[in-house]
């Protein structure tokens, strides 16, 4: 399907009006293309066997032999995907080629192979004893008469061998970009591909020259960055679940705090999956061996399977239970559906204006949530559902009144729970708020204004 170009040069033409809402209504996520990268290659080795009686591999081979594994069976089990490898053969590829060719080829998940290491203890142990001469020294006479004698003798002494102690760790992790590094991520929104790609309503995305730069546009960024960071979040566990159905230990999933460059680099979710530790006999054999490489990308595919059933679920809009909006009625009137639920202790945001604006965004995947949000009791949003394009409103903050803004979900959308990113807007000043209601559960904020 030829993907679609729009121009947004007047997309932010007035300061509080999106023009060309429809660009940015969002729809379910088709994993269409899955980019797979051998880890190392060429003269970059990687980790080795460097333990007593290893089998001496090198992680950029097992790499290799288990992504064309993983390949095959990714195109096996899901034939209407596009399966890419960084490489099929035994070549250098630097993190920013690998993460310019998984960008290029608009990659919707990057699942880089590689085995794992650590420092290795050194041990020796005595094999023979040998005779050796030695001298012991002695004076005689004083002043300058004083001479010195060495006297030879001999000794048997131990023979010593040097090796290194096999890692006694041992098993599969999966790894993510760290949190405290989303701004890496953004980065790689913003800049590291000349057209970020915004998911639009299931037609492969949409080709954009938008400014992220602009205040709206780091809004957005930052909205995908989070929602990469969530989804490969989710992609790992399902991983790490089905490494550990295989009986092997399954180390769970990790946040590297350096390295793993090339996972902040892709401009889509990105895993790392450390298959075993080559310094471990027990994983070493397994990872060189074709039952192993085999079994690993088996439980990788069936993780991505459930994925992709997951995420491509939004399409199933008729298996999202919404809520049956009630109202009962007293002397006063109307009451809205929300007083049968309970509501969270509400958060507090302190503003310096008596004028703010709430734009509402989905906050993770866009799963058709939906949400209807009261101010001081009073309906002022009714069954919106979230998207990446801004629901915005406008309220007046008074002194003496509770500012209470209240989100009541109409549904869990296809995954639960609903959950609503706020952007405040307080003259100059921006807040980030999170949202999350169920069918039980309200949240709310309540504003101060300052004085």
């Amino acid at each position: 399907m030829p993907r679609n170009k729009v121009p947004f040069l007047f997309l932010f033409a007035a300061l509080h009006l999106l023009i060309l809402n429809d660009l940015f209504a969002q729809g379910p996520k088709f994993i269409k293309t899955i980019v797979v990268d051998a880890g190392h290659g060429g003269a970059d080795v990687g980790a080795t066997g460097q333990y007593e009686n290893s089998l001496q591999s090198k992680e950029k081979d097992v790499t290799l032999a288990i992504s064309m594994k993983l390949v095959d069976e990714l195109k096996k089990q899901l034939p209407g995907v596009t399966v890419v490898p960084t490489r099929t053969t035994d070549i250098y590829q630097s993190p920013t080629e690998k993460a310019k060719i998984a960008n290029q080829f608009k990659g919707d998940l990057f699942l880089c192979v590689h085995a794992d290491s650590g420092p290795l203890k050194r041990d020796r142990r005595q094999i023979d004893t040998r005779t050796v001469t030695r001298y012991k020294i002695s004076y005689t006479g004083k002043g300058k008469k004083r001479k010195k004698i060495k006297t030879a003798y001999e000794v048997e002494e131990p023979v010593y061998e040097y090796f290194k102690r096999p890692l006694t760790r041992s098993g599969t992790s999966v790894w993510i970009f760290a949190a405290h590094k989303t701004s890496d991520k953004l980065k790689a929104i913003m800049d590291g591909d000349e057209n970020f790609e915004i998911e639009a309503g299931g037609i492969d995305s949409v080709e954009s020259t938008f400014d992220f730069n602009s205040p709206e546009g780091k809004i957005i960024a930052a909205i995908y960055a989070k929602r990469f960071q969530e989804r490969s979040d989710r992609l790992a566990t399902m991983v790490n679940e089905e490494v550990e159905n295989t009986g092997r230990p399954a180390l769970g999933v990790n946040q590297r705090q350096v390295g793993i460059w090339v996972l902040q680099a892709t401009n889509m979710p990105a895993i790392l999956i450390e298959t075993g530790f080559i310094n471990n006999p027990e994983d070493e054999r397994y990872i060189n061996s074709e039952a192993g490489q085999q079994e690993l990308a088996v439980a990788i595919t069936k993780a991505v399977q459930r994925y992709k059933a997951q995420v491509e679920g939004t399409n199933n809009y008729d298996k999202i239970q919404t809520a049956s909006i009630t109202r009962k009625e007293d002397g006063a009137g109307t009451l809205p559906a929300f007083e049968k639920r309970s509501t969270k202790t509400p958060q507090v945001i302190a503003v310096k204006s008596k004028t703010i604006k709430v734009d509402f965004y989905d906050d993770g995947d866009i799963d058709n949530d939906i949400i209807s949000v009261y101010f001081n009791n009073a309906l002022v949003v009714d069954k919106k559902s979230l998207t990446a394009n801004p629901h915005s409103i406008v309220l007046n903050i008074e002194a003496g009144k509770p500012n209470e803004l209240l989100l009541f979900a109409d549904n869990v959308g296809a995954i639960p729970p609903n959950t609503a990113l706020m952007i405040i807007t307080d003259g100059n000043s921006r807040h980030e708020v999170r949202l999350s209601a169920d069918m039980k559960n309200n949240d709310s904020v309540k504003f101060e204004l300052k004085k």
